[in-house]
This record gives structure tokens, C-alpha cells and sequence, in this order.
């Protein structure tokens, strides 16, 4: 498996296309299965369904006026933010990846999340949260279901071609998100309670941004005997003239 470890992104836009251009690259069999982690540029990331909630006009409106960009991701679960104090990260396999029980990479990931988090001290588990953002089963949590924070989350993508299964992290700076993610949520009319949007820091850990990708590359290249390799250019000039592709125009 490769590994690569870009920088981040001059757009959140960049950074969304890249993602696509690596999971076309591994459907295609031009590039072999590949994680990627990735500091986040700030912006907000809504689902295909969100666009279709009532409310949506508004949500945008107010992430904008929060200076976030707003984006459509192509996997599910629910609205996300992300900012300097979070990063993301995606396993892409190619075809025969497909046939696999969902569930299965889900506890992939989480049980690699869980493994960088032992490196930095961090005691975790799996689990939703009450009224959290872009709730899911697989979760990574700190605490229990009732008053617990969310760190981490996990969400899938499945073609006939390729899987993805990716999530973000949030390290530190969550007051940020939990004003925009409060507005964007109660324009669309969704329960999301404040308290459930955590970050490392909570759970006595110091580390960095980049402490925390470099524990979790340190568990891919343990667990996938991945081989870091440099970014392609190729690649990044591709998701640089497709980024606009991704965003949502503020509402008139």
C-alpha cells in the first residue's frame, strides 16, 4: 500500500478533488490501493442529501458568514467542519475491496484511528455520541454515548471499481467548529448538541496537528507495511483544475 503525506491543501476545493483523483487513480488500476492524510483547509462539508434538506439555503448562508466554504462530499453521514486544528485521511482499495462487509472496514479504521491514538496517550473507543454531527455507529469517541465528544469521523464511499473509507480528526480548535456546525444544524432543522464535538486536548493529550498525522502514519506503515511515496504532480494539477467542481455558492 502507499502512503502519502501532502501538505495542506491552498483550498479546501484542492484537497476534495485530490481525494477523487486518487480514488479514480486505484479504481483505474494506475495507482495501487493508497492511504492519504492530510492537514484540513477550513470549510464546511455537506452531504448530496443535505443539499436537499429544507433549510439548506441557510445553512450556507451562515457558513459563510462564518468564513467557511462550503463544500459537497461524495460520502455519507452528515455535515462536517474542518479547520487548522483537524485532518483527514482515506484507505482507497480498488475492486475486489468491494465485496467486503461494510462493517468490516469500518472497524478497519477505527482500530487504526485507536491504534495512532495509543501512540499519543489517548484512551478512545467506538461509539456514537448523543446528538452528534454526522452521526455513524463507528464514531471514535471519548466517554460514553449521554456526555461524550467526538474525535473522529469514520464515513464510506463504494463503487463497482473501488472503495474509500475516510474520516477527520479533530486535534484541537473546536470552538470554531461547534458555532458554525450549531448554525448550519439548526438551519436544516437537525438535533446536534454542542458539547458532542470534542478534540484530542480533552483527553490530556498535547500533541500537535502534525504529532497526531505522524502517529497514524506510523500505524499504516505497522499495519500495511505502507511505503511512503512523494506527491504526484500529475495527480495535485488535476485536483487544483477541478476544485471548483466542489464548491457551494453562497445563496444570493
Amino acid at each position: 500500500m502507499n502512503l502519502l503525506l501532502p501538505d495542506r491543501f491552498d483550498d479546501p476545493g484542492t484537497g476534495y478533488a485530490f481525494t477523487r483523483t486518487i480514488f479514480e487513480e486505484v479504481a483505474a488500476g494506475t495507482r495501487p490501493p493508497t492511504i492519504s492524510i492530510a492537514p484540513s483547509a477550513r470549510h464546511l462539508g455537506v452531504t448530496r442529501r443535505d443539499t436537499l434538506r429544507p433549510g439548506f439555503d441557510e445553512a450556507v448562508r451562515a457558513a459563510y458568514e462564518e468564513d467557511y466554504p462550503v463544500l459537497v462530499r461524495a460520502a455519507g453521514g452528515g455535515a462536517i467542519a474542518a479547520g487548522r486544528g483537524t485532518f483527514g485521511f482515506s484507505i482507497v482499495r480498488p475492486a475486489e475491496d468491494t465485496r467486503r462487509d461494510p462493517r468490516k472496514r469500518y472497524d478497519e479504521a477505527a482500530a487504526l484511528v485507536l491504534g495512532a491514538f495509543s501512540r499519543l496517550g489517548v484512551d478512545a473507543g467506538v461509539g456514537e455520541v448523543r446528538d452528534e454531527f454526522c452521526p455513524g455507529d463507528h464514531s471514535i469517541r471519548i466517554g460514553d454515548f449521554e456526555s461524550g465528544t467526538k474525535v473522529v469521523g469514520i464515513a464510506q464511499r463504494i463503487t463497482r471499481k473501488a472503495t474509500s473509507v475516510r474520516g477527520i480528526v479533530l486535534v484541537h480548535g473546536e470552538n470554531d467548529l461547534v458555532r458554525v456546525l450549531s448554525r448550519v444544524y439548526d438551519a436544516m432543522n437537525i438535533p446536534m448538541r454542542p458539547g458532542s464535538v470534542g478534540r484530542l486536548c480533552k483527553a490530556g493529550s498535547k500533541a500537535s496537528v502534525g504529532d497526531a498525522i505522524a502517529a497514524l502514519a506510523q500505524e499504516a506503515r505497522l499495519r500495511y507495511d505502507a511505503t511512503p511515496v512523494p506527491l504526484d504532480e500529475k495527480a495535485l494539477r488535476k485536483a487544483r483544475y477541478d476544485r471548483a467542481g466542489y464548491l457551494v455558492q453562497p445563496p444570493a
